[in-house]
């Protein structure tokens, strides 16, 4: 099922029991387990460069409080030092080695991490993962990361990666997982997943449950219809197709920007 996060009134609800996952576009996703709420790579604003936003804009107030953030690597469209500061709380920013004086200059508490090491948030325990994806020349030493977020279930955020045979080490710890299924530019650039291989990608962590995620948000003007194949604005109900036909036990909750979903744990 897929509903709005936000009362009409702008509250949110701290939701103690269960999990809800809110994709708030691109791989900004808010994850509220075991009385936590995290968000991944924030990115809440209409535009970045000559990219536009499609659908809504996050607003920080609406999002509510937040007990930490997720950033998976130093590619702006993940690593948004404005995003970083608009939201609420008193958030611990956990970022790979390297990321970490840049962070803090956001006035957040940091956490530098490298794939294995992993950090206590109150009731969950995250942990870095490698991941596959090409580095940001600003920041050639951080190395991307991906998360695993468990508690009363377990939850994998691949951040922005291609397939690698590392995934095959989460098998067991990954009940849900956020995979980034889309791009918004031509197909050259860094290594990542395509709705294809997010299937496979599924398939090697062992998720019973995936969440597409990395898609309908970003585009180039004139662009916005998807014209490149797997652009970003088909990327979903694409990986949605792949996975009832070479996956039919899969799970899929296909959510547009400010969509929930609710998974009982």
């Amino acid at each position: 099922m897929a509903r709005s996060v936000f009362a009409g009134d702008g509250r949110t609800e701290r939701v103690t029991s269960d999990l809800r996952l809110t994709y708030l576009g691109h791989a900004t996703v808010l994850i509220e387990l075991d009385g936590v709420r995290i968000v991944t790579d924030p990115l809440l604003v209409d535009r970045l460069g000559p990219l536009r936003r499609a659908g809504p804009t996050p607003d920080p107030a609406a999002i509510g409080d937040v007990d930490a953030i997720l950033i998976s690597h130093g590619h702006p469209d993940h690593f948004h030092r404005a995003s970083l500061r608009a939201l609420h709380g008193h958030p611990l920013v956990v970022v790979p080695g390297g990321l970490g004086a840049r962070a803090a200059r956001q006035g957040r508490r940091v956490q530098e991490v490298t794939a294995d090491d992993s950090v206590q948030v109150g009731a969950v325990r995250v942990t870095a993962v490698p991941a596959r994806h090409g580095r940001w020349p600003l920041h050639p030493d951080v190395r991307p990361l991906g998360f695993v977020i468990e508690g009363s279930t377990s939850v994998y955020f691949a951040g922005d990666t291609a397939i690698h045979p590392g995934m095959a080490r989460l098998a067991g710890r990954a009940t849900v997982a956020l995979l980034p299924v889309g791009r918004w530019g031509p197909p050259r650039g860094p290594d990542r997943l395509t709705p294809s291989t997010a299937v496979e990608a599924a398939g090697l962590v062992g998720a019973t449950t995936v969440v597409p995620i990395h898609w309908g948000t970003l585009h180039l003007p004139g662009f916005a219809g998807g014209r490149w194949g797997w652009g970003s604005f088909a990327a979903g109900d694409a990986f949605a197709a792949e996975a009832a036909a070479r996956a039919p036990g899969l799970d899929v909750r296909v959510l547009r920007p400010g969509e929930s979903t609710e998974i009982r744990t």
